[in-house]
């Protein structure tokens, strides 16, 4: 569902937004401050964005979404399957190589930066405790999506059986052609790797999407418990910024969840 907050476009996801307790958005590349190929709510540097313009685009959604900008807590993301747990011992300034996050504390913007990649948020609503998730197809491959849900089951004894899970805007099947080394891979790790893998005349097409969906259908997720965002980035230029369709230099969406205070 498509929505606007002072100029930003933003989608959420209805199952989340029924629990009061927490906020979320999985945002969009408009109203920001930033000029170009970063134009214009831009949250990343390391394509060469002025630092001012993120930080700007960092405060306004604070503002907008009502959380602290001092604790809006982002990851150095590296494709892989490292989880980052916050809890009360954490510093929040601490920077740490990873592509998930998850919490039970109150007033913590937990995010994620994409430009094709899936973002997962997922809510335990039982034990209040959240998380989101960086997928690409590294990732996906690695499962990080499952490895998040248990690392939560661990540490906050969530059950699958009443998690929430809503998986955002990414690049869809339709714009996604990837390697047969890359299928390979996938038809080695996943039994039912026709379901989100297919060949379209003589190109491979691989649906990010369906791939995770499967995946937290199979750690138990209740199908009715897991929405999918229908966007695709790299088909929307007006609403997303898209790694593969702009050429590898672009800017980054964030995604975040918060358990409110």
């Amino acid at each position: 569902m498509l929505k606007n907050k002072e100029d930003i476009k933003y989608i959420a996801c209805p199952k989340l937004e029924a629990y009061a307790a927490t906020s979320h958005a999985f945002l969009t590349r408009t109203g920001g401050t930033s000029g170009g190929v970063f134009s214009s709510l831009n949250f990343d540097l390391r394509d060469g964005d002025n630092e001012s313009n993120v930080k700007y685009n960092k405060t306004k959604a604070a503002k907008v979404f009502g959380f602290n900008p001092l604790n809006l807590i982002t990851v150095n993301q590296v494709h892989g399957d490292n989880i980052f747990i916050i809890d009360k011992k954490t510093p929040l300034s601490k920077k740490v190589s990873a592509d998930a996050i998850i919490t039970n504390l109150k007033g913590i913007a937990i995010a994620v930066l994409t430009a094709d990649c899936v973002p997962i948020i997922l809510l335990d609503p039982l034990n209040t405790a959240i998380a989101i998730v960086h997928a690409g197809w590294k990732g996906t491959l690695k499962k990080i999506a499952q490895k998040t849900i248990l690392s939560m089951s661990e540490k906050f004894g969530t059950s699958v059986e009443t998690l929430v899970a809503a998986i955002g805007p990414c690049i869809g099947e339709c714009c996604y052609n990837v390697a047969e080394s890359v299928v390979k891979l996938f038809k080695n790790t996943f039994p039912d790797y026709k379901e989100f893998i297919k060949l379209e005349k003589s190109d491979w097409k691989l649906d990010l999407k369906r791939a995770n969906y499967i995946q937290l259908v199979c750690a138990g997720l209740l199908k009715k418990n897991i929405w999918t965002a229908n966007h695709c980035t790299s088909c929307r230029k007006d609403l997303f910024f898209s790694y593969r369709r702009d050429n590898k230099k672009t800017g980054r969406q964030m995604s975040f969840v918060m358990i409110n205070k």
